[in-house]
């Protein structure tokens, strides 16, 4: 362990928002209906994934409220914290901070397309690997038209007056 003092919480400015356990409680309902609304077809596509889903919705909506509530009071309650700066050694968050992020990440992000795709979907259900394909497909013309708004963009003449 490091004999240094510890380093300052930073500050906060006006323009950094209202940390959320100093948040009044309509921003609180406003962000787990939010967090709801990921989590929702999350836990479908996760339960279509590992073949669990039967169509029934309203056990995976209450099980996505349940999720979304205890992150918004857990996140609330938490001590005051701030984000590490990029020069401190250790992330001193509470535990809930850093794992909230992991699980919205790297759980429930890459299932949201095929819960959207399970709920949306008639006729035979889809597999995680056809919902992988038009993930990989969708993914794949966006990349296309960025690219060729980029290209575009490139070649545009500088309008008239402008040296840079």
């Amino acid at each position: 362990m490091s004999r240094r003092r510890a380093q300052p919480v930073r500050s906060v400015f006006p323009a950094d928002g209202t940390p959320i356990e100093e948040a009044p409680l309509w921003v609180l309902v406003i962000l787990t209906g939010i967090f709801w609304l990921i989590a929702f077809p999350a836990v479908v596509g996760l339960l279509a994934g590992w073949g669990f889903w039967r169509g029934d919705k309203l056990p995976a909506a209450l099980g996505a409220l349940v999720i979304a509530v205890s992150l918004v009071v857990g996140l609330a309650t938490r001590k005051p914290w701030r984000r590490p700066t990029a020069t401190d050694l250790a992330d001193h968050r509470p535990f809930l901070v850093r794992f909230s992020t992991w699980l919205m990440v790297a759980i429930f992000l890459p299932n949201v397309l095929f819960g959207i795709l399970v709920l949306t979907h008639k006729g035979p259900p889809l597999t995680y690997e056809q919902a992988l394909v038009l993930g990989a497909l969708l993914s794949a013309v966006q990349g296309v038209l960025a690219w060729l708004d980029r290209r575009k963009h490139r070649r545009a003449p500088l309008p008239d007056g402008d040296e840079s």
